[in-house]
């Protein structure tokens, strides 16, 4: 859920603010999987990390937004960290050491391919990492993790500081959900890449559970900004960008 820090108040050069903690984490640990599986020399951490990490999003998932309100009870009593440990702790991790468990006999469901093919694959993870680092970077650690979500506007957000502005910088100005679709595209690139038809699977796994969420997201979504996001939903297409990017003033009416 893609909201943003800053005031009505503040300037377009405060609302395009830069997060630089996730955005360069994430390409930090694409860039130790492929220096990892140069030095192993075979595709092993790369399809590890990519498998464990939208499996492990689409468990969280299927446990977050079918249940919003409930969670939203259960964070209002604990806070914000108890929501990370309890995300990250049990549902991230625990799907990762399933994963990683199965890793000797899932890892060799491979095909051979053509070069070519690879290359494709290679060209697409690069580009996919890159603009989901342009996105992360225009959100920060309290955007991402449906914290928006399980804290909406009132004292839970103002007590943990969780934004509640919709962003419209960055990628944002060219399509809604930039993360969802380098998503899609790393997976599926990454597939390509490493040629493991573990990790189509996985792709087929995150578009059917990510069918579901953008149904629910966006309905919070009208319900929280109203007619700015109803006016960001005629403006910005869902997954193919525009050719030229929105005025954020359009979307929020200044």
């Amino acid at each position: 859920m893609a909201v943003h820090d800053t005031s009505p108040e503040a300037s377009d050069a405060a609302r395009a603010q830069w997060h630089h903690g996730p955005s360069w984490l994430w390409l930090l640990s694409f860039v130790v999987c492929v220096i990892g599986d140069a030095v192993i020399g075979r595709w092993t951490l790369l399809p590890v990390y990519v498998a464990a990490f939208y499996l492990g999003m689409v468990v969280i998932d299927l446990f977050t937004y079918p249940m919003l309100e409930r969670w939203r009870a259960w964070v209002k009593r604990r806070g914000l960290l108890g929501w990370y440990l309890v995300e990250v702790g049990l549902m991230w991790i625990g799907t990762s050491l399933v994963l990683i468990a199965f890793a000797p006999t899932w890892l060799n469901w491979t095909w051979s391919g053509p070069l070519w093919l690879q290359a494709i694959g290679g060209v697409g993870v690069t580009v996919s990492v890159l603009v989901g680092v342009w996105a992360a970077g225009q959100m920060g650690w309290k955007r991402l993790l449906f914290v928006p979500a399980l804290f909406p506007p009132g004292e839970m957000a103002e007590r943990y500081a969780v934004p509640q502005r919709l962003v419209v910088s960055g990628p944002y100005r060219y399509v809604r959900n930039p993360l969802y679709v380098t998503d899609m595209t790393l997976i599926g690139s990454a597939a390509l890449l490493t040629q493991n038809w573990f990790l189509v699977l996985t792709l087929g796994i995150y578009i059917a559970q990510l069918t579901m969420q953008l149904r629910l997201e966006e309905q919070e979504l009208r319900k929280r900004f109203g007619a700015q996001y109803e006016r960001y939903l005629k403006a910005v297409p869902r997954f193919i960008p525009r050719l030229t990017p929105v005025d954020p003033r359009e979307i929020y009416g200044e």
